[in-house]
């Protein structure tokens, strides 16, 4: 077993435990919603005790579920496309791409921090499709590499709500300001969500009262950039995998269906063209 060692990354670069954390539980469900197998042994071969990145119940499923949602995003762009690319915004160790296991006409950019795409680059095989990009996002120099004239699809994963609105606003502009077209899609936190964001990634050493990047509707963030179109919206609630969750998390997808607005709390894609 190949470990590797995370003791020089910051806390904020080890958020990217909590969502492999969520897709390693989920493969080792009977029932799993997503069925991740890479995520569990890219899990095992850390020198990390996962075991201490302690979920809240439901937020394993949410992670798988946001992640399949995500997937068919990118999987329904790049069928019509074939000639995409692909870009990953904070990367981190997601295995989407595996997942995809999109024609080898698509290239796929990976973009997170220097350590974290060094870290991944030794644990992944590599591919001549695949490109990393070791660089802050708030960096405008991460599209340099990324070609500008093909269809491009933009995910990002949980990073856009660590950033300020200011933040936002940079990377969302360099999106808009570099490729000529594409759709850009992520999952949203309300801002009751973001308030909380603190809770849930303090078991990887982020401060308990960190407040991330939260919005009250979908078009807060066409109004940061009005260069994007809204697309539209999707709920956990509403996604095929809700009928594999045990009964107990059905009723509470149910709940949070019912609780719009400034409450919402589950899982929220949304979809912008540019």
């Amino acid at each position: 077993m190949n470990l590797q060692n995370l003791d020089h990354l910051t806390p904020l670069q080890k958020t990217l435990l909590v969502t492999l954390r969520g897709r390693a539980l989920d493969h080792r469900l009977a029932r799993p919603l997503l069925n991740d197998p890479l995520a569990a042994q890219l899990a095992d071969r850390l020198d990390y005790d996962l075991d201490t990145v302690k979920l809240p119940t439901g937020v394993p499923e949410a992670i798988a579920i946001r992640s399949r949602m995500l997937d068919r995003a990118v999987g329904e762009f790049i069928a019509s496309r074939p000639d995409a690319v692909v870009v990953e915004l904070g990367c981190g160790l997601e295995t989407r791409r595996a997942r995809l296991a999109p024609p080898d006409t698509v290239d796929w950019y990976d973009v997170d921090f220097p350590e974290v795409v060094e870290l991944r680059d030794r644990l992944l095989p590599p591919s001549a499709r695949v490109h990393s990009i070791g660089t802050s996002i708030l960096d405008p120099s991460w599209t340099d590499t990324i070609p500008a004239d093909r269809p491009a699809v933009i995910v990002a994963d949980g990073v856009l709500g660590f950033l300020t609105e200011e933040g936002n606003r940079q990377v969302l502009g360099r999106i808009t300001e570099h490729f000529a077209g594409g759709l850009l899609v992520f999952n949203a936190y309300t801002k009751l969500t973001a308030r909380m964001n603190g809770r849930f990634t303090k078991v990887v050493g982020m401060p308990a009262d960190f407040r991330g990047f939260g919005i009250a509707d979908p078009r807060d963030v066409v109004a940061l950039n009005p260069a994007l179109t809204f697309v539209d919206e999707q709920f956990g609630d509403a996604a095929p995998e809700r009928d594999l969750l045990n009964p107990a998390y059905r009723v509470l997808a149910r709940v949070f269906a019912a609780w719009r607005g400034q409450a919402r709390r589950g899982v929220w894609i949304v979809r912008y063209r540019f």
